[in-house]
């Protein structure tokens, strides 16, 4: 006969891998269609402890950070296209990225991030995947991966994941150097002179 607490066990277990089968299932669901072939674009599933930098864009990265982590994240594409999905209020840096700290005392949070293009810094504990993405993805610390169904590792090389589409080859480079994004030059407005006013000379 199976003790009751053994059968709650399960039944949790069960429950918990539904529920996760769902989320992957509904993520799927909202991923942009794109008529890139599949070596064109690629996905990862990584966890652990250390920081997690992807630069990249195209599909959907989600996940969760737990107590004392982080995530930050500057966006580099032309269109300024970046969304982030999280509770947690984000605080402006000088250049232009946006910090997102959970408040202290957060056990867990969620968060969602698409874009064309951008760099974002997964640091401390955390979960970070992404589906239907072209980029480059470099981890440090102790920790799972698996890319494009593929078990993988942390600390090794960084891993190459899809194609870069051409419009933003140029500006990806910058973001894997972790240089700033380029801004297009204010327009000079034009300047307006004064009207004058004249005497017309009188005759005779």
């Amino acid at each position: 006969m199976r003790l009751p607490s053994l059968q709650r066990t399960r039944a949790t277990r069960a429950v918990a891998l539904r529920s996760a089968l769902a989320a992957v299932v509904a993520l799927l669901a909202i991923v942009p269609a794109s008529d890139a072939s599949a070596s064109d674009r690629g996905l990862f599933v990584s966890k652990g402890v250390g920081r997690q930098i992807f630069v990249g864009g195209g599909g959907v990265a989600y996940g969760q950070i737990f107590s004392g982590s982080s995530i930050v994240i500057l966006d580099y594409s032309p269109s300024h296209d970046l969304k982030v999905d999280t509770p947690v209020v984000a605080t402006s840096n000088s250049d232009g990225s946006k910090t997102f700290v959970p408040a202290g005392g957060t056990a867990r949070t969620a968060y969602r991030i698409s874009g064309t293009l951008y760099r974002v810094t997964v640091q401390g504990a955390a979960t970070f995947n992404a589906i239907n993405i072209y980029g480059r993805l470099q981890l440090r610390g102790k920790g799972t991966l698996t890319v494009n169904g593929a078990r993988d590792g942390w600390n090794g090389p960084a891993v190459k994941l899809g194609t870069v589409p051409k419009p933003v080859r140029l500006i990806y480079r910058d973001a894997v150097a972790g240089l700033p994004p380029s801004t297009p030059p204010v327009p000079v407005p034009p300047v307006t002179l004064p009207a004058t006013t004249g005497t017309t000379p009188s005759s005779g």
